[in-house]
């Protein structure tokens, strides 16, 4: 057998491996993947005076000791807030967990009336699993069972089981965007290119293809006769004009161009949204599609005629979006434009209401943000919906110790977020739902306890390594370890 003795050691991914045991280092660095160990020789003993580690830290053990010692498994009793240990428990027997990647898995510990750590873990509302000297996984306490126990003592025993803190997650549920009275509203929560959470900072600005209204009568295009304007609009409008993404005079266009931009309501109230467009649109408010119907005059009449709807909005600032598809005439109209655009927000929606610049909230013009005939439709990353959904638990004062380790941009192992896609999840869905749903196309997720409290890992699919479920616990002979993977 050999032994290696390293004063440090740094590792980034699975670069570094070892195929002998033991191995004894003063300090070890990991990142990413962390530092993996393989060994021909049986099981592999290592031993850090300093450990400094991130992601899959837990994936390999150390101790302190300056002899080698197998790899041993404990447990530990602590609160309902999972903040403050209580006690360790030496005497519990039938110690086990189940570890299972983009699942909740589980975890149980028995200990008899009569010992010393009873009173401890009948308190306990989490158990944690140590490898060693690292946390392996964490359970919440969900069961205790009483029974006489089988030994020859035939003490009264207590057996604690239950799910892994991933579990918390099914504790809170997926609200409305900016709450439960906030308007508009839906049964439904979708992240999309629509949504407030896309930003649209890096998108260009749209083209004014004609400025105003033009006057109502049949003479130029654009020709928006013959109720467009409405009643209570003067012939010609300043502050809304006719835009599309971009504008190459009579030309033939045909495709879709996303639209954004971004209004203020002061205090609660009904509003009303003229839109038009040609060749057809429909309009997003706050991600939530207020028009599930497209505008559907002929083509060669889509922007003669105006669309009208009256939703009722929360007080504070509204996203606006507009799916706008310009399509082919039949026939050719020549001297008629193509691709175009108008949409104006009033104040006092509603019937009898009269609409003028002076109660115009928006209308459209170059301020507006555009997306030119765009082949991939962006949405939000994984990243950003789930930061967004955990800062929203967190402010209704759930999930507070939790954090994420993956960011809007990349994936907990340091991995760019791939092609975004939207998701929508129902209100009153469950976090736990939502990871679920995303792992079916999208992601491996775990969760681990970091020095502050739980941590989300995120990944990409299909790119964690050690994807089986897991089911480790104490052997027979004292100090020993078995892992036990399922076929």
């Amino acid at each position: 057998m050999t032994t290696e003795s390293f004063d440090t050691l740094t590792g980034t991914g699975a670069a570094v491996a070892f195929s002998h045991s033991p191995q004894q280092f003063d300090t070890l660095t990991g990142s990413g993947g962390g530092v993996q160990f393989t060994t021909t020789a049986g099981a592999v003993t290592l031993n850090f005076d300093t450990i400094a580690g991130s992601a899959l830290a837990r994936d390999f053990s150390y101790t302190d000791a300056s002899t080698f010692t197998a790899a041993t498994m404990t447990v530990e009793a602590w609160d309902a807030a999972n903040s403050t240990k209580l006690a360790d428990l030496d005497s519990a027997y039938e110690v086990s967990f189940l570890d299972e990647l983009s699942n909740v898995g589980r975890g149980q510990a028995t200990v008899l009336i009569d010992d010393t750590d009873y009173t401890s873990a009948k308190n306990a509302r989490h158990l944690r699993f140590k490898i060693g000297n690292v946390y392996a996984f964490t359970s919440r306490i969900e069961r205790q069972e009483f029974t006489v126990d089988r030994g020859e003592r035939g003490s009264y025993a207590m057996r604690m089981s239950g799910r892994g803190i991933a579990a918390a997650l099914d504790d809170v549920i997926v609200y409305p965007r900016g709450g439960i009275t906030a308007r508009p509203s839906s049964d439904s929560r979708t992240f999309s290119w629509a949504s407030p959470e896309l930003s649209t900072d890096s998108w260009p600005s749209a083209v004014v293809a004609h400025s105003g209204l033009a006057p109502n009568a049949r003479t130029v295009p654009p020709v928006p006769d013959p109720w467009f304007p409405p009643k209570g609009w003067s012939s010609v409008l300043s502050g809304s004009d006719w835009i599309w993404s971009r504008f190459t005079g009579f030309g033939t266009l045909a495709g879709t161009s996303l639209f954004r931009s971004t209004f203020i309501v002061s205090g609660a109230q009904r509003v009303a949204i003229f839109y038009t467009a040609s060749s057809r649109c429909r309009i997003y408010i706050d991600g939530i599609l207020l028009t599930p119907s497209w505008t559907s005059e002929p083509n060669e009449e889509s922007f003669i005629y105006a669309h009208r709807a009256t939703p009722y909005l929360s007080n504070g600032t509204h996203h606006i979006a507009v799916e706008a598809e310009s399509q082919a005439w039949t026939p050719t109209l020549p001297g008629v434009s193509r691709g175009l655009l108008h949409v104006s927000v009033h104040a006092g929606g509603g019937v009898g209401g009269t609409y003028s610049s002076g109660n115009l909230l928006l209308g459209t013009s170059s301020s507006w943000k555009c997306l030119d005939y765009p082949t991939v439709w962006p949405a939000p990353t994984v990243g950003t919906i789930l930061s967004t959904l955990l800062v929203e638990a967190q402010n209704r004062g759930l999930l507070s110790l939790w954090s994420l380790s993956c960011t809007s941009t990349t994936d907990s192992a340091g991995q760019p977020w791939s092609q975004d896609a939207a998701f929508t999840f129902q209100i009153g869905s469950t976090y736990l739902d939502v990871l679920r749903q995303m792992a079916d196309s999208a992601i491996e997720f775990r969760v681990r306890n970091g020095f502050s409290g739980p941590v989300l890992d995120v990944f990409r699919k299909d790119t964690v390594l050690n994807s089986n479920a897991a089911t480790y616990s104490v052997g027979v002979n004292i100090g020993e370890l078995d892992e036990v993977r399922p076929r």
